[in-house]
């Protein structure tokens, strides 16, 4: 990764020529046309990788972990190219271990936590049972979450260890995906790690653009309402209904982004981390300390 000491204020994290020149050079049909065949072809490269590396680590679990963690880490980097994503960082990104919570507006958002390699990320099942590309977001070895089945307390005590093995963690406490102009309320539950293990909590806050006279974030980027918030009936919640203007395509949301000649995530970290005597006033704290330092996507 480039040396941020030697960066331009607005100098992206390592972006390559290649791409630059890609997407300004080629018109917006080839660049959907190219992006629509070069993405599913290299999840299905790297998925096939990862099988293979499955078979030759058979009995060793270790080396298995270890490997298919860098396997996925260049997977999840070269997707961030393939879609277009520039990623600029505002702030000091905290040193190992920490334990960091952030907001999340939208699917795209996984493919800048490569600034965070080190982190494990709080993700919920639905992301590894998407076919192909699962088994590459498994190997980044998330902490899984199932809405239905998995409690909280398991959640927390697999957080609290990870913390104590001296590795870092990452949680979106909004629960779902959110509009660009606003921040839910953070849920304190899986804040109680940190309290636990007294660790400081770090806090990071996400805006989107896209380039002048391109359509904004809110109409390519950011994609809403969140898919898996629905009632016992399946139906999307009326509540996320109403807070995202009604239900959108989700192909038309795919063609819009793919046709951008990039798009930019700005993460913005908190000057100083929050401690919390318990978890409720933590996440009160995160929540307007998050406000104070938060950007609003158009």
């Amino acid at each position: 990764m480039q040396n941020r000491a030697l960066r331009k204020p607005d100098e992206p994290e390592e972006y390559p020529v290649a791409v630059r020149v890609f997407a300004e050079s080629f018109p917006k049909p080839l660049r959907v046309a190219v992006r629509a065949i070069a993405i599913p072809l290299w999840i299905l490269v790297c998925y096939l990788a990862m099988r293979v590396l499955y078979l030759a680590t058979i009995g060793r679990p270790e080396q298995r972990k270890i490997r298919a963690k860098k396997l996925s880490i260049r997977w999840q980097q070269t997707m961030r190219y393939l879609i277009g994503i520039r990623v600029f960082v505002r702030g000091k990104i905290p040193d190992n271990p920490f334990f960091l919570v952030g907001n999340h507006h939208t699917w795209i958002d996984f493919f800048r936590s490569n600034i965070l390699q080190t982190a494990r990320i709080v993700m919920m099942s639905e992301s590894v049972s998407f076919p192909f590309a699962g088994l590459l977001v498994r190997g980044l070895d998330p902490i899984i979450v199932d809405r239905k089945r998995t409690s909280v307390s398991m959640v927390v005590e697999e957080l609290v260890a990870t913390l104590r093995r001296g590795e870092s963690v990452r949680i979106a406490p909004e629960g779902a995906v959110t509009p660009g102009h606003m921040i839910r309320r953070y849920h304190a539950a899986l804040l109680e790690a940190a309290v636990i293990t007294e660790m400081p909590a770090h806090y990071v806050t996400s805006h989107w653009r896209t380039p002048a006279g391109c359509r904004p974030p809110s109409q390519s980027v950011i994609y809403g309402p969140d898919p898996y918030m629905r009632d016992e009936a399946g139906r999307v919640l009326p509540s996320e209904l109403e807070l995202w203007g009604g239900k959108r395509s989700f192909l038309m949301h795919l063609i819009h982004l793919l046709a951008l000649p990039h798009c930019d995530i700005v993460a913005r970290f908190g000057p100083e981390p929050i401690r919390g005597e318990d978890r409720v006033s933590l996440a009160k704290a995160l929540h307007a300390a998050s406000l104070k330092i938060f950007t609003p996507s158009a």
